[in-house]
């Protein structure tokens, strides 16, 4: 790496996370000479502390939750012993691992080279990495976001952690609360729940989810708190006292407090404005649509772009930023991004929700499907659920929202249908496999024009 003071490269990325390898693979494969510039630890947010850990606990709270009750008719469960520290050994385990093989491996294959130090501009087009000049035609900032704490009196002394707390913590409190009833907090919330802590979940709003369709978040939330999770909205949290918060409804007691209400840009030391890269109010990068900062020669992507925060968005966005930091006119198309909360059931949504629709359109029609009319939803024994979808008066698809086990995995094809601005219809006629989860999003089309008690099962 000491020859990065005397070589030019196309460009340099500072970030090594989803945005910047993603950025990297996409520049190198086009021929470029790369550098990737990392302060911490590889791989980002998403390995590190954010995706990969936090699904981990959730599949290992699942197999707890199934050892103690199985339901289905026949079937006896004896009960889970929780072991977290072996929980968290494995969960580390996968961390290592992937940053290993999906970030380093795939870095060095392409012939990128990968530096560790802290950048910072030191003037509109030159670079410094712990106070040596790195020379580059381009650059991207990519360096994500962070969680933020929210302005509660106390909560600076309180015992509160930020996701990053939470799903890499080594041991597991005897109770939890949360601040926060987003996808993050409810998330680690029913995770921890499964694993034995007593949690109780805040949220200020007065539902769970705000933004995700409020018939779908409703019924969300009667089936979490028919496990046992404790949920309380239309909550204001005046101060937070070493393990207690206290709010306009009471005071709540935990081992632990997670605060899981927000995030900034990771852009603070970088020498941005001596760059004369704009930033907006939250620390972001101003970017036009080429992902171009107010710097012609500094782009940015993810997160620190201000995008959506969801890692599939990174990654395409670094691809972009890379493409066009190499002379390209590519774009970026934000139409159509899913977004899926790994409750259980989960919720997964593309596009607009029903209110939203309405607002925006003059006429629009709208279908539902209980799980309890899905045959493989029967044959499972679960029906707890629904699938939803939004048209318009000419039948395109505005919206599709999935509750139900896994609703993640379907909600590729609303995507697509958003993305190629495909009519319900398409979809009706489109072959889903029988005795599927996924066949939900050709009845719900159906539920559109016909009455769904009146089909049989299978046809």
């Amino acid at each position: 790496m000491s020859d990065a003071g005397r070589t030019t490269y196309d460009l340099a990325i500072v970030g090594s996370g989803s945005a910047g390898v993603a950025a990297a693979l996409e520049a190198a494969g086009r021929g470029a000479r790369v550098l990737v510039i990392e302060s911490d630890t590889l791989g980002g947010t998403c390995v590190n502390v954010g995706c990969v850990p936090s699904k981990a606990l959730l599949r290992a709270g699942e197999a707890a939750k199934r050892a103690g009750s199985a339901g289905f008719p026949g079937i006896e469960a004896r009960g889970a012993v929780v072991d977290f520290a072996e929980v968290a050994r494995a969960r580390d385990a996968l961390v290592s691992e992937l940053r290993e093989r999906k970030y380093r491996e795939v870095l060095e294959a392409a012939g990128v080279t990968l530096r560790r130090g802290r950048a910072r501009f030191i003037a509109p087009d030159r670079l410094e990495v712990d106070d040596e000049p790195v020379a580059a035609r381009a650059y991207l900032v990519a360096t994500g976001a962070e969680p933020v704490l929210p302005a509660i009196p106390g909560i600076e002394e309180g015992r509160v952690w930020t996701y990053p707390d939470a799903t890499t913590a080594r041991e597991r409190p005897e109770s939890l609360v949360v601040i926060g009833a987003g996808p993050v907090g409810l998330e680690l919330a029913l995770a921890y729940q499964r694993l034995g802590s007593r949690v109780v979940v805040l949220e200020a709003q007065d539902r769970i989810l705000p933004g995700e369709d409020e018939e779908l978040t409703a019924l969300l939330r009667g089936y979490l708190e028919a496990e046992g999770l404790q949920i309380v909205t239309g909550v204001r949290i005046e101060r937070i006292a070493g393990k207690e918060a206290h709010t306009t409804l009471g005071v709540y007691e935990g081992e632990r407090v997670l605060a899981a209400t927000g995030r900034r840009a990771r852009t603070r030391g970088l020498g941005l404005a001596d760059a004369d890269v704009e930033l907006d109010g939250s620390g972001f990068v101003r970017v036009d649509s080429a992902l171009r900062s107010s710097n012609p020669r500094v782009f940015a992507a993810g997160d620190a772009a201000g995008l959506p925060q969801f890692v599939y968005v990174a990654a395409q966005s670094g691809r972009v930023a890379a493409q066009n930091a190499l002379g390209a006119g590519a774009t970026l198309d934000l139409a159509a991004v899913p977004r899926v909360t790994f409750t259980e059931p989960a919720l997964a949504a593309v596009g607009l929700s029903e209110s939203a629709a309405r607002e925006r359109y003059d006429d629009v029609r709208v279908a539902t499907l209980d799980l309890a009319d899905l045959p493989r939803a029967l044959a499972a024994f679960d029906t707890r659920g629904r699938f939803k979808i939004v048209v318009n008066a000419e039948g395109r698809v505005l919206g599709l929202h999935v509750l139900a086990p896994e609703a993640g995995d379907m909600i590729a094809e609303g995507a697509l249908a958003l993305r190629l601005g495909l009519g319900y219809r398409e979809l009706t006629k489109t072959f889903h496999a029988y005795l599927t989860l996924a066949e939900g999003v050709k009845l719900v089309t159906q539920a559109l024009d016909e009455d769904l008690s009146r089909l049989s099962c299978c046809a």
